[in-house]
């Protein structure tokens, strides 16, 4: 038993396994810790866009909330291009102040409403911190501030001074606040749908392109670098094909469906799980065998900065700046709009394509600097020749 365990301990395999685990319990430790430090400290990054419509006490109360909520607050007076870029995720709540916020008040049998809207197809903490946000704008507009303003505001319309100072006094209970929240999610396993695709996804590709590498070093005599990087792309399609058919009908049979119809689902997964595969490679032309354990630290990365378990905003500018190079950025951001609603995915089909043309760019470049014996020389020239043609 001894003997056995020291040749086993000994072996290239269990050698290898045993640095691949050390390498994931370092890596996920540093990008992980490092990369969900003082999220909370950043909830201010988010954006609100306040929508008035009211020219009286409403415009009073959106420059009060404006001044007084710690986030990054715009004004607009156009509802639909709020709510437009509310469904696209590029704010993450809209308050609205309807244009009778005024004469409802005055009137004491009546509760002013605003109205709180805020898109699900998000993170599920975006929702939670949202809510905390809808009850500290309540708050807001009843602080002392906002009271003796509209108390000002009051008396400017010739409403008698002690009418005025009961109105603004009164204010937090006729303020009714209303949630209005769009592709609303009834199932939390759909906000995990994108994690678990983008996970399974790239974990898959990476392990496949490990694979490959062992396999293509048999036929290093045989073929030269072009031949082998050919077959390899033709490998990667049939993976890709395969992949993305099997975890579109899996997700599909578990009742996940595309609000945007099976074949878009498809079609995108397709996309994303090729932009992954060529990434997956690109260490290993790089650093050798080593490229397995880059691929650990890229996974690690891409989970985390792509916002399918934090919003990208609370964290910090060096994991957004990265992201924004990623396929599983926008991997994400479209699955997210397909299981759980929201406009065209047009924008993350272009930023794969995008990064996918730069990832082969990249490789070519990688494919014809690399070290060739001389039996490979001879036909190198027409080889490159041929390639580009």
């Amino acid at each position: 038993m001894k003997n056995l365990y020291l040749s086993l301990l000994k072996t290239r395999s269990v050698i290898i396994g045993l640095i691949t685990a050390i390498i994931f319990q370092v890596l996920f430790s540093v990008i992980w810790i490092t990369g969900y430090d003082h999220v909370t400290d950043r909830i201010d990054q988010f954006k609100i866009i306040i929508v008035n419509e009211d020219s009286k006490i409403g415009a009073q109360v959106a420059n009060n909330l404006e001044e007084n909520l710690k986030f990054k607050i715009t004004q607009s007076s156009v509802l639909k291009g709020a709510m437009d870029k509310l469904d696209d995720r590029k704010v993450q709540m809209v308050i609205y102040i309807p244009e009778d916020f005024t004469s409802t008040l005055q009137n004491n049998e009546k509760r002013a409403k605003i109205i709180y809207s805020l898109n699900e197809s998000n993170p599920s903490m975006l929702k939670s911190v949202m809510q905390t946000i809808e009850e500290k704008v309540t708050s807001t507009i009843n602080k002392e501030s906002v009271k003796s303003g509209l108390q000002f505001t009051f008396e400017q319309m010739h409403v008698p001074s002690n009418q005025a100072i009961e109105l603004s006094q009164g204010l937090s209970e006729r303020i009714h606040p209303v949630v209005n929240n769009i592709n609303k999610v009834s199932n939390f396993s759909r906000l995990m749908v994108p994690m678990m695709l983008v996970m399974a996804s790239f974990t898959g590709s990476m392990l496949f392109i490990m694979e490959m590498n062992k396999a293509a070093k048999a036929f290093k005599t045989l073929y030269n670098r072009w031949q082998r990087f050919g077959a390899r792309v033709l490998l990667i399609i049939t993976a890709t094909i395969l992949i993305s058919t099997i975890g579109s009908i899996m997700v599909y049979v578990m009742g996940v469906h595309s609000h945007q119809g099976f074949i878009t689902m498809w079609y995108f997964q397709m996309i994303y799980v090729l932009t992954f595969l060529f990434l997956a490679q690109v260490p290993f032309f790089i650093v050798g065998d080593a490229g397995g354990w880059v691929n650990i630290a890229m996974l690690s990365i891409q989970l985390l900065s792509s916002g399918s378990t934090i919003p990208r905003e609370l964290l910090s500018n060096f994991y957004q700046n990265v992201s924004n190079f990623l396929p599983a950025t926008y991997a994400v951001d479209g699955i997210m709009k397909l299981v759980t609603g929201g406009p065209s995915i047009s924008h993350e089909i272009i930023m794969l394509f995008r990064i996918l043309m730069g990832i082969i760019v990249i490789t070519l470049i990688l494919v014809a600097l690399q070290w060739e014996n001389k039996k490979e020389k001879s036909s190198n020239l027409t080889n490159i020749y041929k390639w580009f043609l």
